[in-house]
């Protein structure tokens, strides 16, 4: 905490909601330093889904790239025409989810 204060970071008197620290104004960002997380704030529950949309992307991105590096491994296992195939229309569909994900992820960076 120290640290953050002497780079300029300023002690907040709200708590992180998860591990009941002080919360930190660093750059502009509300930010727990125990959980090393960006905090936001809401107002109304249907602020709740847009605040929590980006983390969402985000897991979902991680979970597309761990499937297709899974099924990149198998693919490059088989020889069977048939699994080659499905695994094919799996990855396709995979990096199309992945791609619209990103858009979607640029549009909320945007707003």
């Amino acid at each position: 905490m120290s640290d953050a204060l002497r780079s300029g970071a300023k002690m907040l008197s709200e708590v992180c909601p998860v591990c009941s620290s002080p919360l930190f104004e660093i750059g502009g960002e509300m930010r727990c330093l125990r959980c090393d997380k960006p905090v936001v704030r809401v107002r109304e529950e249907s602020e709740v889904y847009v605040a929590s949309t980006p983390l969402v992307l985000t897991q979902l991105e991680n979970a597309i790239v761990a499937k297709l590096d899974a099924l990149t491994a198998l693919l490059q296992q088989t020889t069977e025409p048939e699994e080659i195939k499905q695994l094919s229309e799996t990855l396709s569909s995979l990096v199309k989810l992945f791609h619209e994900s990103r858009k979607l992820s640029e549009t909320f960076r945007k707003q």
